[in-house]
Formats: C-alpha cells, sequence, structure tokens
C-alpha cells in the first residue's frame, strides 16, 4: 500500500512538472523527488532486511530443532555410553612415557574452574567424578572462581577468585588449583564438562605412565570437541587420532592430566583472559621442556554445551538470536575459538 501511494504521488509531481514551467516550481518539483527517491529506497531496504531476519530466524529454528534431537539422544540412549568406550578402546594410547618421578600420593586431584553463572553443570560435573571407583583416599574435588552461592558440600575444597573469575584468568585460576593439588594427578576441568563413567579405569590401564595426557572430547552431537589439536598460523586443527604427537600441537586448557612434578618449574601466564590462548601458552612450554603429550582415548569427557559442533577440521560456536542483540540482525553466528579454528 505504501509503495502504492508513493507511485500516485510520482505520477502527481510529473503531471505537474508538465504543465508548469517556472524555475521556482522545476526546483520544488525536483526536490519531491529527490526526497522520494530516498524514501523508496529506504522501503526497499526495510523490505530486504525483514526477509533476511525471516530467514536467518527460520535458520535458528532449525538448529534449535537439531539440538534437541541430539540431547534427547545423547540422553536417552544409554548405549552410546558404550559406543563411545568401544570406539576409545579400538585406538591404543600413544607411546610418549613419563620423564620423571611424583613426590605426592598416588591419585586424583580434579581442578575445576567456574564463574559461578552455571550451577547446574557444576553439580553434573561433580556428580559425574563421584561416580567414578574413588575414594577420599585417592580423590578430591577442588573448585576455583565465583564460588559463593553455588551450595557445594562441605568435602570440596573451595578457592574463591570472584574477580578472576569475571575478569575471565582463566590461567590464573588453574595455577591456584594446581598448588592446592595434593596428589600426583592434577586433572585441569572447566565447568562444563562431564566424565565417562570409564574414565578412571582408562587412565589406570595405560601402560608405560606418561607426563601429561589428554583423551577424545565430544561434543552432546557426539562429534569432536578441541581434543587431539594442533595450531598453525593461529588456527586449530583437528587431527586423526592415529597420529602421533608433533611439537605443534597443544592441550586445551579445559581439559588435561598433568603430573604434580610439572608444576615444580611451570604455570599458565596467570594474566591472559578468555581466547587469549592460555593453553597454547602453556603447552609450549611444556612440549619446549621436553614433555611429550600422551593421548589416552579412552580417558573421553563431553563438552556439555548444545552450540558446539565439529566443522571439517575445525570448532564452531552457534550464537542463538538472543545473544546477537547487540550485532543489529538476528542471525546465527560462527565464532572461532581456542585460539581460533577453522571456519
Amino acid at each position: 500500500m505504501a509503495l502504492h501511494g508513493l507511485t500516485s504521488k510520482v505520477g502527481s509531481i510529473l503531471k505537474r512538472a508538465l504543465g508548469n514551467s517556472g524555475n521556482g516550481e522545476i526546483h520544488a518539483l525536483r526536490m519531491e523527488i529527490t526526497d522520494l527517491r530516498a524514501q523508496l529506497h529506504s522501503m526497499e531496504q526495510a523490505r530486504t532486511n525483514s526477509v533476511m531476519q525471516e530467514i536467518e530466524i527460520l535458520r535458528n529454528e532449525m538448529q534449535e530443532n537439531i539440538a534437541a534431537i541430539h540431547r534427547l539422544e545423547v540422553l536417552t540412549l544409554s548405549r552410546r555410553i558404550q559406543m563411545l568406550n568401544d570406539f576409545g578402546k579400538a585406538l591404543p594410547p600413544t607411546v610418549p612415557g613419563r620423564t620423571r618421578r611424583s613426590s605426592k600420593p598416588k591419585g586424583y586431584s580434579f581442578g575445576i574452574i567456574t564463574d559461578g553463572r552455571r550451577k547446574e553443570k557444576v553439580f553434573k560435573l561433580v556428580n559425574t567424578i563421584r561416580a567414578q571407583p574413588l575414594t577420599s583416599d585417592d580423590c578430591e574435588i577442588i573448585i576455583a572462581g565465583n564460588v559463593e552461592g553455588l551450595g557445594l558440600p562441605e568435602d570440596i575444597n573451595k578457592i574463591p577468585m570472584a574477580e578472576a573469575a569475571a575478569e575471565g584468568r582463566l590461567g590464573a585460576m588453574r595455577n591456584a588449583l594446581a598448588k592446592a593439588a595434593s596428589f600426583n594427578k592434577f586433572v585441569s576441568l572447566d565447568d562444563d564438562l562431564l566424565l565417562h563413567p570409564g574414565w578412571v579405569d582408562a587412565v589406570e590401564d595405560v601402560q608405560g605412565d606418561f607426563d601429561v595426557a589428554t583423551g577424545i572430547i565430544v561434543n552432546p552431537d557426539l562429534s569432536r570437541y578441541c581434543d587431539w589439536v594442533s595450531i598453525i598460523e593461529n588456527y586449530t586443527f583437528l587431527r586423526p587420532y592415529q597420529e602421533t604427537f608433533d611439537r605443534c600441537q597443544y592441550m586445551t586448557g579445559g581439559y588435561g592430566i598433568y603430573k604434580d612434578f610439572i608444576f615444580l618449574e611451570h604455570s599458565w601466564n596467570d594474566t591472559l583472559g578468555f581466547y587469549e590462548g592460555e593453553d597454547v601458552s602453556f603447552s609450549r612450554k611444556l612440549f619446549d621442556s621436553g614433555y611429550q603429550l600422551k593421548f589416552i582415548p579412552r580417558a573421553i569427557v563431553m563438552h556439555d554445551d548444545e552450540r558446539y559442533r565439529q566443522k571439517g577440521y575445525g570448532v564452531i560456536r552457534l550464537k542463538s538470536a538472543e545473544q546477537m542483540a547487540d550485532a543489529g540482525s538476528i542471525c546465527t553466528k560462527l565464532e572461532k575459538l581456542c585460539p581460533q579454528t577453522l571456519s
């Protein structure tokens, strides 16, 4: 209707232009035509933006539906746990072994960092740790970050670091956790991970021991997260699991197993924030010092975040329309991560 009204107005202007040749009237008509052109352009642009927004909304809805299907599959099909376990067994651990001896008692110190905003995820992770065949004699849980208000059990060691959590200083929190660890194996964990039921058995079954180790990390749709990865020219590449360790690799800070002697000489950079490569920096220091990364396929964890997907040899994160309010349009965004991936 608006376009029809503008068309009628243009016709009226043309009649006036043909019927009156006065310079003042012609100038006024030219100004009106210029104004109408601007209105037409604005209306066409608005209609184009509206169509694009509708397309992006539909795309978002499709992604949410896919995520819901994946979530149902993971939560309801218990046989997928066994499938992951069988898959891990089919891949032998890599060769690198231990270079030094531990001074702390044998056991596991699970160090979790949290910003305090995902209370339910923290408890889910804690439950998967408690489900492992471990006792208080060989296991402890330590949580650093914004721990106030989480309502954590008394037997969990809490390190209040709300400021570091708010600033995203992941390395600072991990250093505090590693320093507080009582056992010889420090397990670095983000608060949105879940341990496979056979996780401890996988680590205990390793032949030849290790200095630093990691395992398979899956997304909720069972695609890969940043587990066995290399970084080349600031881009992260998912490596085939059968490939052996090389110096281009790094360990994602969200999941890793470190022996106690590592922290006698090395620590994370405690000034780096989110997506500033604190894990890449730490990995480079370790590997340059001669430590090697052992891959334990059966030591599987799940990255409990529906936004993440494998895309080719990289990992992407989907952003919902609600999170994109500052971008000026509703869309699904693919973000680079850890610190950068193929997109």
